[in-house]
């Protein structure tokens, strides 16, 4: 293909996002061929024909994103139980977090999870889920982490988590870490509003536990969320402080994965601004890939709002570049074990 801006940049590698339907539409399509986007989520919405469809429509985008010369990354939210977007009768039945602890063997259904999951999404054409859950079951699990939370002990919620990281990236499939630094504590959906967490450093630093432990297991990615953590940084959400997505989570934990935000399309975002600031700031704060799950007009206006913030030096190229060759390393870690996964 041609060359052009947007091929020669990688900017396309900075955005993930949702698609309409179960084939490769002409939309998605020209996301792909003229502004390069190569990073995708799947939803139900994609799935409901069953297996056979949606690995058709997997492998159209794999070939097409190919073609340009980009290894996608095409994601999933599969947890089980409550999230998860391949269900009964045409997937297999998935247990929550919350079954997991409450069986006579949480590590070994944990596995069995794990195990199940990955050879599920690998035989479907996905290469990333967007699980574990590691946030403490507090507050949140009676609205949005209900049933999606292993426990509300840091020690159990690092050991359940990273056997799950282990056992699925042994699988060939990136695991995701979220919500850093932990949502536990939320009253409000970041679906609906923009929650603000007044947490306690110590409340805090036990929520970081199972992220400490995630990194150590080596966790691919990591997703923040639209939460404002007072301790931390009172004026910006986790999506938009560089506290949180660099000092914090690179710095302080090490992390060298993908760092991912929550969708950009939520009411903890949108209520705020448009889809090209949040883009460019949850960048410039230290994030990889932004996710923008169901408009494409907003995909192309957050990249166009990402093109003119590189024009301009206000996200310096370096910037722009470190975040593509983490991209680039991290589908790279999965190859050897998508040779042997197929062997």
């Amino acid at each position: 293909m041609k060359s052009n801006f947007w091929h020669d940049t990688g900017i396309g590698n900075t955005i993930m996002a949702g698609l309409s339907g179960l084939d490769l539409d002409q939309d998605t399509r020209c996301l792909i061929e003229e502004y390069g986007v190569s990073n995708f989520i799947i939803f139900t919405r994609n799935a409901e024909a069953g297996p056979a469809r949606l690995a058709s429509l997997c492998n159209s985008i794999t070939e097409l994103c190919m073609y340009i010369g980009i290894q996608p990354l095409i994601a999933i939210d599969q947890e089980g139980g409550p999230v998860r977007r391949l269900t009964p009768p045409l997937f297999p039945d998935m247990p929550s977090a919350a079954d997991v602890t409450s069986s006579a063997d949480p590590q070994e259904l944990v596995k069995k999870l794990a195990c199940i999951t990955a050879d599920m999404l690998h035989n479907a054409g996905l290469n990333m889920n967007l699980a574990p859950v590691l946030d403490l079951c507090m507050e949140a699990a009676d609205n949005v982490l209900r049933g999606r939370c292993f426990s509300s002990d840091p020690e159990v919620v690092a050991r359940l988590g990273s056997t799950y990281i282990r056992e699925l990236q042994a699988g060939a499939i990136l695991a995701t870490a979220k919500h850093f630094p932990g949502i536990g504590s939320v009253k409000v959906d970041p679906h609906l509003a923009r929650p603000v967490v007044k947490s306690t450093w110590q409340e805090i630093l036990d929520g970081l536990i199972p992220f400490q432990r995630a990194v150590k297991a080596g966790v691919a990615a990591v997703m923040t969320s639209h939460v404002v953590y007072t301790a931390i940084d009172p004026e910006r959400p986790a999506t938009f402080s560089r506290i949180i997505a660099t000092d914090m989570l690179r710095h302080e934990l090490g992390f060298q994965g993908l760092l991912l935000s929550d969708d950009l399309e939520m009411k903890g975002i949108t209520s705020h601004v448009g889809p090209g600031e949040a883009a460019v700031t949850a960048f410039l704060a230290g994030h990889d890939i932004c996710l923008i799950c169901n408009n494409q007009d907003y995909v192309v206006q957050a990249l166009s709002a990402m093109r003119d913030a590189v024009k301009t030096g206000k996200i310096p190229k370096e910037r722009l570049c470190s975040s593509i060759d983490r991209r680039a390393r991290t589908i790279e870690r999965i190859r050897s074990k998508v040779d042997d996964f197929d062997s």
